[in-house]
């Protein structure tokens, strides 16, 4: 069985306070206010087996790959960010959820802040998968045909990124990437 779902993409921005998901189509479907980093800053850590640390750094190799195809710098790898990231796809995993939004309601920039990461724009993709040989190549293909994943996966505002895998007790695999720039 293959399956591959990929969510829309999300982007912020400190400057404006808003956040925006923008539809498959590309189109916004959604603005909010973003919220007030509040609360204490998550200090977690997951145990990440070493096939999903590799699955990781080839998503972020071929994303600086892909961006370098097209002139652009390549991203630095932030662990802080990958924690976050992490979070994220564990806890669409756990909970046999696929979203932006966690089930406790947060964004992509609310995870970021309860983190500790200091950001002025904030991005996200994610993808779910199950029956693929190379998730990590599938993922970036996938994202790349997407007009808002590539957009997010070259746009030239962003520094940093990472991302986050877990895999769920089914087989299947949850990709958290989050884009951000100081």
């Amino acid at each position: 069985m293959l399956i591959l779902s990929v969510s829309a993409s999300a982007q912020l921005s400190a400057g404006n306070r808003q956040a925006l998901s923008v539809d498959h189509n590309g189109k916004i479907s959604s603005v909010r206010p973003r919220a007030e980093a509040r609360g204490t800053i998550v200090q977690t850590s997951l145990t990440v087996p070493d096939d999903i640390q590799r699955i990781e750094r080839a998503v972020f190799d071929l994303m600086n790959a892909e961006r370098s195809a097209k002139g652009l710098i390549g991203l630095k790898w932030s662990d802080d960010v990958a924690r976050a990231a992490r979070q994220h796809s564990s806890n669409m995993a756990t909970e046999k959820f696929f979203s932006h939004r966690g089930k406790d309601g947060k964004m992509v920039d609310d995870r970021a802040d309860l983190f500790g990461i200091r950001w002025a724009s904030i991005g996200e993709n994610i993808a779910f998968m199950k029956g693929f040989s190379e998730p990590a190549k599938k993922a970036i293909k996938t994202w790349m045909d997407s007009p808002p994943h590539r957009r997010n996966l070259l746009g030239q505002q962003w520094t940093e990124s990472a991302i986050g895998v877990a895999q769920g007790e089914d087989g299947s695999y949850y990709f958290t990437q989050v884009f951000i720039s100081k």
